[in-house]
């Protein structure tokens, strides 16, 4: 035991030296902790001028919350995904004479730490923002972290521990929690689909009194209520349910017999999750760990090209060998946040009589504060053939991001076409949006090579990227001056085609910029 905790302990520190000694870590902590700032005030402001700084604003903060918390960790839990497991454990700490419960609950402590980190965020806002009574923010802040992580912690060893239930079953139990949480989530979609995606019918949703009849989830959200509110008899007695359902779980992992039967599936978690790590570092796109390989097609055709047009049809012919072509996970997602953002602004879009600013809103929103995916042009530079090629530093720049443009023009179609479509735009402001989209990609992919170029590996990935987000940030801010202008003198239609000139004018120079440094990126 006394092993786990020291073990725990040094962990924790040796991750705070770890991060205290590389050079970027003080800036990246100023610049957090001044965003957090930013949108804290922000949000407090907001909740404030919108009357949503009431008692009932944090109630509904904190349904959500645990709504959240909730599904996710049963899901985690449920697929033995929910803890995160090293190479080390798999090495020293399984095979040490130490009870398996206790190993479980020790390797689980972020989830604590995340845990009581955000429940100290709820009682400051309590106590600032929201005007919550001291005693009560004191029982708040018991509820959300103690109750919720041993019912958190009960949880997780009954699911992982369990061994009386053969396999098939525990797998049978995880896929119905997966189209629970599905059910979940199409739900919500519709309520909000018909109700619309604002404040009111989000504060009607968690006054709803069949949400505090809901099992487990929906007692605890009962427990949030008495102490907020008051006390009623739904409140009562969800709270009562909810506290006994606590004992319950702890009284039942108490009992739990383990014999460490989870060590093997946490040893090929481990494994997955240094690999899913490594593709991150890398910059690909993961979704999930231990993910299939790809199965690569024949492809009879031959394409050739000279200089550094071989460059793009060597990816366009390495896309060809995919199932799908140039379409990816990425594409689903970007359909899906298309369709998504549609549907929920839809109400708010027709009140304002302004969908085309709606949409080269978003366009430009979710350009700025998506990373994006490593395609084609991220591994090219790993290639030494790349620098070797007897051409111009200007047509390899071109030719190596060619096929990126291309994806990009094929993700702004599924991003702006559903919005246009249920939003009611013009297809000539739909078709200007798309192309706006993939001229700020392109902006995109040229201003994370300047990036890289001037600071190399002194920031890291994440530092490259949040510099290149506020350099994206200053030439958006600029573009904004002339389109409000030309929006003001010359109506709404205008703002298209000078956002498009804008943009692909600063690409073209950025793009010009990239490829002056374009050699000296073979030394990175």
């Amino acid at each position: 035991m006394k092993a786990l905790i020291y073990l725990t302990g040094r962990s924790f520190v040796n991750n705070l030296k770890k991060a205290v000694k590389k050079p970027v870590t003080l800036l990246l902590l100023i610049f957090f902790l001044a965003y957090a700032v930013v949108v804290c005030l922000f949000l407090g402001q907001i909740a404030v001028e919108l009357r949503f700084d009431s008692v009932k604003g944090l109630v509904v903060l904190l349904s959500v919350w645990t709504i959240y918390t909730f599904l996710t960790n049963l899901y985690g839990y449920s697929s033995r995904k929910g803890v995160i497991f090293r190479p080390g454990h798999a090495h020293f700490v399984f095979p040490a004479p130490i009870s398996p419960k206790w190993i479980l609950i020790h390797s689980a402590w972020m989830n604590y730490l995340l845990s009581v980190a955000v429940n100290l965020l709820f009682v400051l806002a309590g106590l600032t923002v929201f005007g919550v009574a001291p005693l009560r923010v004191f029982f708040l802040f018991f509820l959300g972290s103690v109750s919720e992580i041993l019912l958190e912690v009960s949880i997780m060893v009954c699911l992982y521990t369990n061994e009386t239930l053969p396999e098939g079953v525990l797998k049978f139990l995880g896929v119905v929690i997966k189209f629970f949480l599905i059910g979940i989530v199409v739900f919500f979609f519709f309520y909000f689909r018909r109700e619309g995606f604002s404040l009111s019918s989000l504060s009607a949703f968690f006054d709803w009194p069949g949400l505090c009849m809901v099992p487990v989830v929906g007692w605890n959200i009962a427990a949030y209520r008495l102490i907020l509110l008051g006390a009623t008899r739904l409140n009562i007695i969800g709270t009562v349910l909810y506290l006994c359902t606590v004992a319950g779980m702890v009284l039942l992992a108490c009992r739990m017999k383990c014999e460490g039967e989870y060590f093997e599936d946490a040893a090929k978690f481990a494994d997955d999750y240094v690999e899913m790590k490594q593709k991150k570092r890398n910059g690909e796109l993961v979704f999930g760990m231990g993910e299939k390989k790809q199965k690569i097609r024949r492809v009879s055709a031959k394409l050739s090209g000279e200089g550094a047009k071989a460059i793009f049809y060597r990816q366009l012919l390495e896309y060809k060998k995919q199932r799908y072509f140039i379409f990816d996970k990425m594409s689903l997602l970007v359909l899906a946040i298309g369709v998504l953002l549609a549907f929920a602004l839809r109400k708010n879009v027709e009140a304002s009589g302004i969908a085309s600013a709606f949409l080269l809103g978003m366009v430009a929103y979710l350009t700025l504060i998506m990373s994006g995916y490593a395609g084609k042009w991220e591994t090219e530079l790993k290639n030494p053939y790349l620098f070797l090629l007897p051409d111009r530093p200007f047509k390899k720049l071109w030719y190596s991001t060619l096929m990126e443009h291309v994806r990009s023009l094929l993700d702004g179609c599924l991003l702006c076409i559903p919005m246009g479509v249920i939003w009611k735009i013009s297809p000539l402001s739909v078709a200007q949006g798309i192309l706006i989209y993939a001229v700020l990609q392109a902006n995109k992919i040229y201003t994370r090579v300047l990036v890289q170029c001037m600071v190399g590996d002194l920031l890291g990935k994440t530092g490259q990227e949040i510099l290149r987000m506020l350099m994206q940030m200053f030439l958006l801010g600029i573009g904004v001056i002339p389109a409000v202008a030309a929006g003001l003198i010359m109506g709404l239609p205008v703002v298209y085609p000078v956002t498009l000139a804008y943009s692909v004018l600063v690409t073209a120079v950025l793009g010009a910029l990239a490829s002056l440094r374009f050699d000296s990126m073979e030394q990175m």
